[in-house]
């Protein structure tokens, strides 16, 4: 089944009170500047809600449909096949109208233009979906809304897919995204975004390509406001101050849906100091093997402030080799005495699982991590009573890190979302490797305070008769002019 653009010329003919709407061009600002610069690699455009993202894409892709024809095969995809509707409306807007005669195929929602250039629409539930895609050659990938996806595996993976076996130059990868969502946090840091005080990222050249930000506000967005003048006052109407900076002024600072709302880096970070020897030294560990493994070093003053001291954080490594850098990491840290170890490591209790390493023995990374020395202490797992326990050292001013020797855990717990089906939890699909580990330290180390409890005053309790009796007692032998 398939939709075909009308033959609006005959209808424009018959009907001259009808307005013939232009082709779709971009508009003068971060729109244009995005798409001339089709020669970067990889670009994430927008920031803010209004912004003109899925009009973008569109037209990003059909801004070289005409020169490459067949061979130019373009994919978009989406967190969610619900959220693929807007993107069908808009394209079946633009494209019918840039490239008359379009065709878009529902059972296989793909747009083919006369001349055989394609676009289809996807959608991406899992990381592991992206694996369908193996040995698919795309010279155009797009992703709207980036940050729906709670890791950058996806993303990596399908940068594999861009190729053709055209001489195609400009082979490109576009994402649109605002602030927020669960992978907020990577996304920001995969294309260094900026403050809201710079306009567009740096140019990125590295390991894993040229890509750039561009960041795009309702207020460049002219036909919606002119289309709509009362949008600007309805998202400063939603009330929640970060979620008003986040769209409208595309502020990738302001973490929407944070859970610790109480975490600000520059109240927790401390500099460093040594460690006396007095006060008590902990570790907790969130073990992964392809997943990072986050190891933090604690102590605890006599106030109860609670201090994290180092971390270790790692992916894709053995078991033994992450015991090996643990006690690497203890035995050169520069703020604890030489050879000293904690007293307890709390872990997670998965660490207890054992997995046949061969036919006749049987190991948990518990037991290859006590191999090494470290003893590890099964942890209480309660996610829920260790993020209250978390919030109440952040409020309390109980806990603080070492500046510059807890970059992960700096990096995610601000950005930390709140889980939509259990607002009291963390998003499980986020970075959470870090907060884990020490959520592991929180609920076993901090015992909150409770107040003295008051004495009962009644004079019949037994307990307060022979009290009584006693002083009475110890006063007449202490009084020399008492009678006898």
């Amino acid at each position: 089944m398939s939709a075909a653009a009308p033959p609006f010329a005959d209808v424009l003919d018959d009907n001259p009170e009808i307005i013939r709407e232009p082709p779709w061009t971009p508009q003068p600002g971060p729109q244009e500047r995005a798409i001339r610069a089709s020669f970067i690699e990889q670009l994430l455009f927008g920031g803010a809600r209004g912004g003109g993202k899925t009009d973008f894409l569109i037209g990003d892709y059909a801004s070289d449909v005409l020169a490459y024809g067949p061979h130019w095969r373009g994919i978009i995809f989406r967190h969610t096949y619900a959220e693929l509707d807007e993107i069908v409306d808009r394209g079946k807007q633009i494209l019918f109208n840039l490239f008359p005669n379009t065709e878009f195929k529902v059972g296989k929602s793909i747009f083919v233009m006369p001349n055989g250039a394609t676009l289809r629409l996807r959608h991406l539930a899992e990381d592991k979906d992206a694996e369908h895609y193996q040995g698919h050659s795309y010279p155009w990938i797009g992703f709207d809304e980036l940050p729906n996806w709670p890791s950058d595996a996806a993303y990596r993976k399908l940068k594999a897919c861009l190729r053709s076996g055209h001489y195609i130059p400009n082979k490109r990868i576009r994402a649109t995204g605002n602030p927020g969502g669960v992978g907020h946090q990577w996304v920001r840091s995969y294309f260094k975004i900026p403050g809201i005080d710079d306009p567009d990222g740096e140019l990125i050249k590295d390991v894993d390509g040229a890509r750039l930000f561009i960041r795009s506000l309702v207020t460049d967005n002219k036909i919606l406001l002119k289309n709509d003048p009362d949008y600007v006052d309805r998202l400063k109407g939603v009330g929640d101050e970060q979620l008003v900076s986040a769209w409208l002024k595309g502020d990738w600072d302001a973490f929407v849906g944070q859970y610790f709302s109480n975490w600000e880096n520059i109240d927790v970070e401390v500099e460093s100091f040594e460690v006396p020897d007095s006060w008590p030294l902990y570790g907790a560990l969130d073990y992964g093997e392809s997943n990072p493994t986050s190891f933090g070093l604690y102590t605890t003053d006599f106030d109860g402030v609670h201090y994290r001291i180092a971390e270790y954080y790692k992916g894709n490594a053995s078991a033994s080799q992450h015991a090996y850098d643990i006690s690497s990491l203890m035995a050169t840290c520069p703020f604890i005495s030489s050879g000293r170890k904690p007293s307890q490591i709390f872990s997670d209790p998965s660490m207890w699982v054992k997995r046949r390493l061969s036919e006749s023995v049987q190991h948990s990374p518990a037991d290859v991590f006590a191999d090494q020395g470290l003893y590890l202490t099964r942890a209480n797992n309660d996610r829920v009573t260790g993020w209250r326990v978390i919030n109440d050292l952040l409020v309390k001013k109980k806990f603080k890190m070492f500046k510059g020797w807890n970059d992960n855990l700096a990096r995610t717990a601000p950005a930390a979302p709140r889980c939509n089906r259990n607002p009291e939890d963390i998003d499980t699909h986020c970075e959470d490797h870090a907060l884990d580990e020490l959520r592991y330290f929180a609920i076993n180390a901090y015992t909150p305070a409770h107040p003295p409890s008051s004495r009962d005053r009644d004079p019949f309790l037994g307990g307060n008769i022979l009290n009584v009796m006693t002083t009475r007692r110890r006063t007449k032998r202490s009084n020399p002019f008492h009678a006898r």
